[in-house]
């Protein structure tokens, strides 16, 4: 009876442990985040708004010190969240106005060439070969501009739309590029027509281009993962690494951008999800831009990056299951063991 009176309280104990104070702990080091959200126009409001609200919430702890250095400091951080919520509204209701079912990928062919977009971008889907090898572009741009074969299929649409019409608020990097330090991809002026038109027009393109290469060769997650995250990040334990100049996209970054073939055991796929979706949500300044994956594209990265990182996941999980049973079983047989010694000893 003793035994069990001593399993009881050691059962008790890890028990308080591993649902009490490990979860407090992990939401002081790890607060609270919301899932990812793919609708982009209610994430970027929402985190505004949350934003606001914690300086506004600042504010007042600012004026109850009385410091009038403080309330200055935080009255002006008011006003900045209040701008950033402003400037994302307003963008987000011009992109929602974009009818997107409207859009004619004939036109939107025409319009991608006629308005310089092979200056930068590739379509090799499309036999429309970048203009600049790797090397090159990194050189000139920081990073390598990506190939749009399979844009259309991976991204968002209304991300796309965004990303065209001003791509600095659309990948939420406004706090890094400005009229002074202005992003690579410069703000889409329009054709000489309608520009929401030729917005809808050339997104219906890149969506007609990325379905008829995924009917001709099935899109991989592997493929995706290229598209969407090997320009800047390598994947050393399946031989990907960054494509262009090294010292180019971290003079761009403002570092090197990690190795991600690990990031699956270090991060999780949880935070991983998050990141993706939103960088700015999960690491508040950070020079890495928004994805702008769907959510079938974003599953498809993260099953690529567990694939590639934790490829003993299951067997370790199947191993782990059968040592707690043997030491179930050990447990036991010593049980049984020391009731008979000591049976032996009374």
């Amino acid at each position: 009876m003793k035994e069990f009176k001593i399993f009881a309280i050691v059962v008790i104990l890890s028990g308080v442990l591993y649902w009490g104070i490990e979860p407090y702990a992990h939401t002081k080091l790890h607060p609270h985040t919301a899932n990812a959200e793919y609708n982009f126009s209610k994430e970027d409001t929402d985190y505004a708004k949350h934003f606001l609200e914690q300086k506004k919430t600042a504010l007042e702890t600012a004026k109850a010190s009385g410091n009038k250095a403080s309330i200055d400091a935080a009255t002006k951080d008011v006003e900045v969240a209040q701008k950033i919520l402003d400037d994302y509204t307003a963008f987000w209701n011009d992109i929602n106005s974009i009818d997107l079912t409207k859009g004619d990928a004939t036109k939107g062919a025409d319009t991608f060439v006629a308005a310089g977009c092979t200056g930068c971008h590739g379509i090799e889907a499309a036999d429309m070969p970048a203009s600049m090898d790797a090397e090159t572009a990194s050189q000139s741009f920081g990073v390598v501009p990506p190939d749009l074969s399979t844009a259309g299929k991976i991204y968002d649409e209304r991300f796309l739309a965004a990303l065209i019409k001003n791509p600095t608020m659309a990948v939420k990097l406004s706090h890094k590029f400005n009229d002074e330090h202005l992003y690579p991809m410069t703000a889409f002026m329009g054709a000489g027509g309608d520009i929401n038109a030729e917005v809808a027009d050339i997104v219906a393109y890149l969506k007609k281009v990325s379905a008829d290469a995924d009917a001709k060769s099935k899109i991989t997650e592997e493929k995706v993962f290229a598209d969407a995250c090997q320009r800047c990040h390598d994947m050393k334990y399946d031989k990907k690494y960054t494509l262009g100049n090294k010292v180019s996209l971290a003079a761009y970054m403002g570092s090197n951008p990690p190795d991600l073939s690990m990031m699956i055991r270090s991060k999780g796929d949880e935070y991983l999800h998050k990141f993706i979706n939103d960088t700015q949500k999960m690491l508040p300044g950070t020079a890495m831009p928004r994805v702008g994956l769907n959510k079938a594209a974003e599953d498809d990265v993260v099953a690529y990056i567990q694939k590639v990182g934790d490829k003993k996941k299951a067997e370790r999980e199947s191993t782990g299951l059968y040592v707690m049973i043997y030491f179930f079983i050990l447990g036991i047989f010593a049980w049984l063991w020391k009731r008979k010694v000591w049976s032996e000893l009374h």
